[in-house]
């Protein structure tokens, strides 16, 4: 029963190159651009291309990338920020006031027209710090 699911979806597998075969060579794999074009239309190529796009920001102009609490309600304060880029793992934070201070965030940036990308982080780019 098993293998006949595997069969029946095998046209969904992509074989690809990676140098080993631990968790962290799937930040090499997605990186790659054959296979980014075969998945240009799935969540996780949305994400890694938005926080590609923000370290390429981080090192090209830094007074426009932020990063941290503080920071942030500074850059919404300013009604300056373009993408907000935040791991879901902060909505699921033990301490209630927390939570719900990353949910105004969030609030706040769409109600000013920005965009904001939650990123998993049960993958890989969920993960990166």
């Amino acid at each position: 029963n098993d293998n006949k699911t595997i069969l029946d979806n095998r046209s969904k597998f992509i074989l690809c190159h990676s140098s080993s075969g631990f968790k962290h060579s799937l930040k090499e794999v997605l990186a790659d651009p054959l296979l980014q074009n075969r998945l240009a239309d799935t969540k996780a190529a949305k994400e890694m291309k938005a926080l590609q796009d923000f370290q390429r920001m981080l090192m090209q102009d830094p007074s426009r990338a932020f990063y941290g609490r503080r920071h942030i309600e500074r850059a919404i304060e300013a009604q300056a920020i373009e993408t907000l880029l935040i791991s879901d793992r902060l909505f699921r934070y033990k301490d209630v006031s927390i939570r719900k201070k990353y949910i105004e965030i969030v609030d706040q940036v769409r109600r000013l027209g920005g965009d904001v990308r939650i990123f998993s982080s049960l993958h890989v780019s969920g993960e990166r710090k």
